[in-house]
Protein backbone atom coordinates (compact mmCIF):
# COMPACT_ATOMS: atom_id res chain seq x y z
CA UNK A 1 0.00 0.00 0.00
CA UNK A 2 1.34 3.42 -0.95
CA UNK A 3 1.88 5.83 1.93
CA UNK A 4 2.10 9.43 0.73
CA UNK A 5 3.91 12.16 2.66
CA UNK A 6 3.39 15.66 1.30
CA UNK A 7 6.08 18.26 2.06
CA UNK A 8 5.11 21.85 1.14
CA UNK A 9 8.00 24.33 1.20
CA UNK A 10 8.63 27.93 0.23
CA UNK A 11 11.63 28.49 -2.01
CA UNK A 12 14.41 30.92 -1.12
CA UNK A 13 17.36 31.12 -3.51
CA UNK A 14 20.40 29.24 -2.21
CA UNK A 15 18.63 28.22 1.00
CA UNK A 16 17.55 24.61 0.49
CA UNK A 17 19.90 22.85 2.94
CA UNK A 18 17.20 22.70 5.62
CA UNK A 19 15.10 20.61 3.24
CA UNK A 20 18.01 18.16 3.15
CA UNK A 21 17.79 17.88 6.93
CA UNK A 22 14.01 17.44 6.80
CA UNK A 23 13.99 14.71 4.15
CA UNK A 24 16.84 12.86 5.82
CA UNK A 25 14.91 12.94 9.09
CA UNK A 26 11.61 11.76 7.58
CA UNK A 27 13.37 9.01 5.63
CA UNK A 28 15.09 7.70 8.77
CA UNK A 29 11.91 7.68 10.88
CA UNK A 30 9.46 6.24 8.33
CA UNK A 31 10.97 3.17 6.72
CA UNK A 32 7.95 1.29 5.38
CA UNK A 33 7.77 -0.05 1.84
CA UNK A 34 5.53 1.95 -0.45
CA UNK A 35 6.56 5.24 1.16
CA UNK A 36 6.27 8.15 -1.28
CA UNK A 37 7.61 11.56 -0.28
CA UNK A 38 6.48 14.41 -2.52
CA UNK A 39 7.96 17.90 -2.34
CA UNK A 40 5.95 20.88 -3.59
CA UNK A 41 8.18 23.93 -3.83
CA UNK A 42 6.27 27.22 -4.01
CA UNK A 43 8.01 30.18 -5.62
CA UNK A 44 7.38 33.47 -7.41
CA UNK A 45 10.57 33.14 -9.48
CA UNK A 46 12.57 30.51 -11.34
CA UNK A 47 14.35 27.95 -9.16
CA UNK A 48 18.11 27.90 -9.70
CA UNK A 49 19.60 24.82 -11.39
CA UNK A 50 22.08 24.26 -8.55
CA UNK A 51 19.21 24.13 -6.04
CA UNK A 52 17.27 21.65 -8.20
CA UNK A 53 20.37 19.46 -8.56
CA UNK A 54 20.80 19.47 -4.77
CA UNK A 55 17.15 18.55 -4.16
CA UNK A 56 17.43 15.65 -6.65
CA UNK A 57 20.02 14.00 -4.39
CA UNK A 58 17.58 13.81 -1.48
CA UNK A 59 15.37 10.84 -0.53
CA UNK A 60 12.29 12.21 -2.31
CA UNK A 61 10.03 10.54 -4.86
CA UNK A 62 8.85 13.60 -6.74
CA UNK A 63 9.54 17.34 -6.86
CA UNK A 64 6.86 19.70 -8.12
CA UNK A 65 7.89 23.33 -8.60
CA UNK A 66 4.88 25.63 -8.42
CA UNK A 67 5.37 29.16 -9.71
CA UNK A 68 3.00 32.07 -9.28
CA UNK A 69 3.63 35.79 -8.87
CA UNK A 70 1.15 35.88 -5.97
CA UNK A 71 3.51 33.82 -3.80
CA UNK A 72 5.10 36.47 -1.59
CA UNK A 73 4.66 37.62 1.99
CA UNK A 74 0.91 36.87 2.17
CA UNK A 75 -0.40 33.54 3.41
CA UNK A 76 -3.63 33.21 1.40
CA UNK A 77 -2.14 32.26 -2.00
CA UNK A 78 -0.13 29.49 -0.32
CA UNK A 79 -3.18 28.32 1.64
CA UNK A 80 -5.26 28.03 -1.54
CA UNK A 81 -2.49 26.29 -3.49
CA UNK A 82 -1.66 23.76 -0.75
CA UNK A 83 -5.37 23.02 -0.28
CA UNK A 84 -5.69 22.28 -4.01
CA UNK A 85 -2.66 20.02 -4.01
CA UNK A 86 -3.81 18.05 -0.97
CA UNK A 87 -7.09 17.38 -2.76
CA UNK A 88 -5.12 16.12 -5.78
CA UNK A 89 -2.47 13.90 -4.17
CA UNK A 90 -4.50 12.84 -1.08
CA UNK A 91 -1.56 12.46 1.35
CA UNK A 92 -1.60 10.60 4.63
CA UNK A 93 0.66 13.20 6.24
CA UNK A 94 1.66 16.83 5.58
CA UNK A 95 5.03 17.63 7.14
CA UNK A 96 7.12 20.78 6.78
CA UNK A 97 9.92 22.77 8.37
CA UNK A 98 8.84 24.77 11.39
CA UNK A 99 8.72 28.53 10.84
CA UNK A 100 6.20 31.14 11.91
CA UNK A 101 5.08 31.69 8.31
CA UNK A 102 4.65 27.99 7.48
CA UNK A 103 2.83 27.35 10.77
CA UNK A 104 0.41 30.18 10.01
CA UNK A 105 -0.31 28.67 6.59
CA UNK A 106 -0.65 25.02 7.61
CA UNK A 107 -2.83 25.83 10.63
CA UNK A 108 -5.48 27.24 8.30
CA UNK A 109 -5.06 24.46 5.75
CA UNK A 110 -5.50 21.86 8.51
CA UNK A 111 -8.64 23.67 9.67
CA UNK A 112 -10.09 23.44 6.14
CA UNK A 113 -9.75 19.65 6.35
CA UNK A 114 -10.83 19.48 10.02
CA UNK A 115 -7.52 17.84 10.88
CA UNK A 116 -5.14 18.05 13.82
CA UNK A 117 -1.84 19.93 13.65
CA UNK A 118 1.29 19.27 15.74
CA UNK A 119 3.81 22.15 15.70
CA UNK A 120 7.50 22.58 16.60
CA UNK A 121 8.07 18.86 17.02
CA UNK A 122 11.56 17.43 17.46
CA UNK A 123 10.89 13.78 16.58
CA UNK A 124 8.48 11.49 14.75
CA UNK A 125 7.22 8.16 16.07
CA UNK A 126 5.64 6.05 13.33
CA UNK A 127 3.88 2.78 14.15
CA UNK A 128 4.39 0.50 11.14
CA UNK A 129 1.64 -1.87 12.26
CA UNK A 130 -1.10 0.77 12.45
CA UNK A 131 0.41 3.51 10.26
CA UNK A 132 -0.30 5.96 13.09
CA UNK A 133 1.83 9.01 13.83
CA UNK A 134 2.84 10.59 17.10
CA UNK A 135 5.39 13.33 17.74
CA UNK A 136 7.74 14.48 20.47
CA UNK A 137 8.21 18.09 21.53
CA UNK A 138 9.71 19.75 24.63
CA UNK A 139 7.24 20.71 27.34
CA UNK A 140 7.29 22.16 30.87
CA UNK A 141 10.15 24.54 30.04
CA UNK A 142 11.98 21.78 28.19
CA UNK A 143 12.17 19.47 31.21
CA UNK A 144 10.32 16.64 29.48
CA UNK A 145 9.59 15.44 25.95
CA UNK A 146 5.83 15.23 25.55
CA UNK A 147 4.30 12.75 23.11
CA UNK A 148 1.74 14.46 20.88
CA UNK A 149 -1.00 12.33 19.33
CA UNK A 150 -3.12 13.48 16.39
CA UNK A 151 -6.36 11.54 16.82
CA UNK A 152 -9.33 11.08 14.50
CA UNK A 153 -7.62 12.97 11.72
CA UNK A 154 -7.78 11.84 8.09
CA UNK A 155 -4.51 13.70 7.41
CA UNK A 156 -1.74 14.31 9.94
CA UNK A 157 -0.27 17.82 9.83
CA UNK A 158 3.04 18.61 11.56
CA UNK A 159 6.04 20.92 11.49
CA UNK A 160 9.50 19.82 12.64
CA UNK A 161 12.35 21.71 14.27
CA UNK A 162 15.46 19.84 13.22
CA UNK A 163 19.22 20.24 13.20
CA UNK A 164 21.21 21.71 10.36
CA UNK A 165 21.95 19.48 7.38
CA UNK A 166 25.61 19.26 8.43
CA UNK A 167 24.59 16.92 11.26
CA UNK A 168 22.16 14.85 9.22
CA UNK A 169 23.27 12.06 6.92
CA UNK A 170 21.72 10.74 3.75
CA UNK A 171 23.00 9.02 0.66
CA UNK A 172 23.72 11.85 -1.77
CA UNK A 173 23.09 10.18 -5.11
CA UNK A 174 21.01 11.37 -8.03
CA UNK A 175 18.06 9.00 -7.75
CA UNK A 176 16.45 10.14 -11.02
CA UNK A 177 13.68 11.89 -9.15
CA UNK A 178 10.90 13.33 -11.29
CA UNK A 179 10.92 17.13 -11.42
CA UNK A 180 7.75 18.84 -12.63
CA UNK A 181 7.52 22.57 -13.34
CA UNK A 182 4.05 24.02 -13.28
CA UNK A 183 2.49 27.47 -13.39
CA UNK A 184 -0.46 27.85 -11.05
CA UNK A 185 -3.03 30.09 -12.68
CA UNK A 186 -6.26 29.40 -10.83
CA UNK A 187 -5.45 31.16 -7.55
CA UNK A 188 -7.75 34.08 -6.86
CA UNK A 189 -6.02 37.36 -5.99
CA UNK A 190 -6.56 38.05 -2.30
CA UNK A 191 -9.01 40.79 -1.43
CA UNK A 192 -6.51 42.91 0.48
CA UNK A 193 -5.56 46.45 -0.42
CA UNK A 194 -1.90 47.17 0.31
CA UNK A 195 -1.68 50.70 1.69
CA UNK A 196 1.99 50.75 2.62
CA UNK A 197 4.96 48.39 2.80
CA UNK A 198 7.49 48.58 5.62
CA UNK A 199 10.17 46.03 4.88
CA UNK A 200 12.25 44.66 7.73
CA UNK A 201 16.00 44.75 7.29
CA UNK A 202 17.49 41.46 6.14
CA UNK A 203 19.25 39.71 9.01
CA UNK A 204 22.40 38.01 7.74
CA UNK A 205 23.20 36.17 10.97
CA UNK A 206 23.33 32.54 9.70
CA UNK A 207 22.64 31.33 13.23
CA UNK A 208 21.59 27.83 12.26
CA UNK A 209 24.74 27.10 10.21
CA UNK A 210 27.33 28.93 12.34
CA UNK A 211 30.21 26.92 13.79
CA UNK A 212 30.68 29.44 16.60
CA UNK A 213 27.76 31.15 18.37
CA UNK A 214 27.94 34.01 20.86
CA UNK A 215 24.94 33.54 23.15
CA UNK A 216 23.74 36.36 25.41
CA UNK A 217 21.07 36.58 28.07
CA UNK A 218 19.63 39.04 30.58
CA UNK A 219 22.93 39.02 32.46
CA UNK A 220 24.33 41.63 30.06
CA UNK A 221 21.90 44.05 31.80
CA UNK A 222 21.51 46.65 29.04
CA UNK A 223 20.57 46.65 25.36
CA UNK A 224 23.61 48.81 24.62
CA UNK A 225 25.89 45.97 25.73
CA UNK A 226 24.72 43.80 22.83
CA UNK A 227 27.23 45.65 20.64
CA UNK A 228 30.07 43.78 22.36
CA UNK A 229 28.51 40.44 21.43
CA UNK A 230 28.28 41.49 17.78
CA UNK A 231 31.85 42.82 17.88
CA UNK A 232 33.11 39.50 19.26
CA UNK A 233 31.08 37.62 16.65
CA UNK A 234 32.64 39.71 13.91
CA UNK A 235 36.16 38.93 15.16
CA UNK A 236 35.51 35.18 15.41
CA UNK A 237 33.36 34.90 12.25
CA UNK A 238 30.54 33.77 14.52
CA UNK A 239 26.80 34.36 14.85
CA UNK A 240 24.90 35.98 17.72
CA UNK A 241 22.03 34.25 19.51
CA UNK A 242 19.90 35.34 22.46
CA UNK A 243 17.52 34.01 25.07
CA UNK A 244 13.80 34.69 24.84
CA UNK A 245 13.65 37.53 27.42
CA UNK A 246 15.84 39.74 25.19
CA UNK A 247 13.38 39.25 22.32
CA UNK A 248 10.38 39.86 24.60
CA UNK A 249 11.96 43.13 25.79
CA UNK A 250 12.38 44.23 22.17
CA UNK A 251 16.17 44.34 22.28
CA UNK A 252 16.60 42.14 19.18
CA UNK A 253 14.55 40.51 16.44
CA UNK A 254 13.11 37.03 17.02
CA UNK A 255 15.47 35.75 14.29
CA UNK A 256 18.20 35.75 16.94
CA UNK A 257 16.30 33.67 19.49
CA UNK A 258 17.63 30.22 20.42
CA UNK A 259 15.58 27.57 22.19
CA UNK A 260 12.27 25.79 22.37
CA UNK A 261 10.32 28.71 20.90
CA UNK A 262 13.24 29.96 18.79
CA UNK A 263 15.85 28.33 16.57
CA UNK A 264 17.59 24.99 16.97
CA UNK A 265 21.31 25.40 16.34
CA UNK A 266 24.31 23.06 16.12
CA UNK A 267 27.54 25.00 16.68
CA UNK A 268 30.89 23.46 17.53
CA UNK A 269 31.63 26.23 20.05
CA UNK A 270 29.02 28.04 22.15
CA UNK A 271 29.71 31.07 24.35
CA UNK A 272 27.05 31.80 26.98
CA UNK A 273 27.28 35.31 28.44
CA UNK A 274 24.79 36.08 31.20
CA UNK A 275 22.65 33.03 30.40
CA UNK A 276 21.17 31.16 33.35
CA UNK A 277 20.84 27.86 31.49
CA UNK A 278 17.07 27.36 31.56
CA UNK A 279 16.04 24.09 29.90
CA UNK A 280 13.92 25.79 27.22
CA UNK A 281 17.05 27.60 26.00
CA UNK A 282 19.55 24.78 26.43
CA UNK A 283 17.39 22.38 24.40
CA UNK A 284 18.07 24.63 21.38
CA UNK A 285 21.87 24.74 21.43
CA UNK A 286 22.48 21.19 20.21
CA UNK A 287 25.62 19.39 21.40
CA UNK A 288 28.59 21.75 21.03
CA UNK A 289 32.08 20.32 21.45
CA UNK A 290 32.93 23.30 23.64
CA UNK A 291 30.68 25.43 25.88
CA UNK A 292 32.18 28.45 27.64
CA UNK A 293 29.83 30.05 30.17
CA UNK A 294 30.09 33.35 32.01
CA UNK A 295 27.66 34.19 34.82
CA UNK A 296 28.06 36.06 38.09
CA UNK A 297 25.81 33.48 39.82
CA UNK A 298 28.05 30.53 40.66
CA UNK A 299 24.94 28.33 41.05
CA UNK A 300 23.61 29.05 37.53
CA UNK A 301 22.34 25.96 35.71
CA UNK A 302 24.50 26.74 32.66
CA UNK A 303 27.63 25.69 34.60
CA UNK A 304 26.31 22.12 34.81
CA UNK A 305 26.72 21.66 31.04
CA UNK A 306 29.64 24.03 30.43
CA UNK A 307 33.13 22.73 29.72
CA UNK A 308 34.59 25.97 31.11
CA UNK A 309 32.81 28.26 33.54
CA UNK A 310 33.74 31.77 34.60
CA UNK A 311 32.04 33.39 37.60
CA UNK A 312 32.09 37.05 36.55
CA UNK A 313 30.00 39.92 35.25
CA UNK A 314 28.90 38.98 31.71
CA UNK A 315 29.41 42.44 30.20
CA UNK A 316 32.87 42.89 31.68
CA UNK A 317 33.82 39.43 30.40
CA UNK A 318 32.48 40.24 26.92
CA UNK A 319 34.63 43.37 26.76
CA UNK A 320 37.66 41.38 27.88
CA UNK A 321 37.06 38.66 25.29
CA UNK A 322 36.76 41.30 22.56
CA UNK A 323 40.05 42.90 23.64
CA UNK A 324 41.92 39.59 23.88
CA UNK A 325 40.70 38.10 20.60
CA UNK A 326 41.21 41.38 18.77
CA UNK A 327 44.86 41.45 19.86
CA UNK A 328 45.30 37.79 18.88
CA UNK A 329 43.86 38.42 15.42
CA UNK A 330 46.13 41.41 14.90
CA UNK A 331 49.11 39.26 15.84
CA UNK A 332 48.31 36.60 13.24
Amino acid sequence: MEHVIFVPAIYHIGDVSQLGSLFSFIDSRITIKGKKIILYLYTNSQVKDKDINYLKTLPVSQIVICENKLFSGWELPYIDAITQHINIIKPHAVISISSDFIKSILARVAARFSCGFAVDCTDIIFDESTYKYSFLKPAYAGNINAEILVKNSSIVFATLKIKNADECSFETIDNKVEVINTLIENIEPFAVKVIEKNLAHDIDNKLESAKIVIGVGRGIKDKENLKYAFELANILNAAVGVTRPLVDMGWVDKEYQIGQSGKIISPQIYFAFGISGAAHHVCGIGSPKLIIAVNKNRDAQIFKIAHYGIVADATHALKSFVKIFKSKVKGC
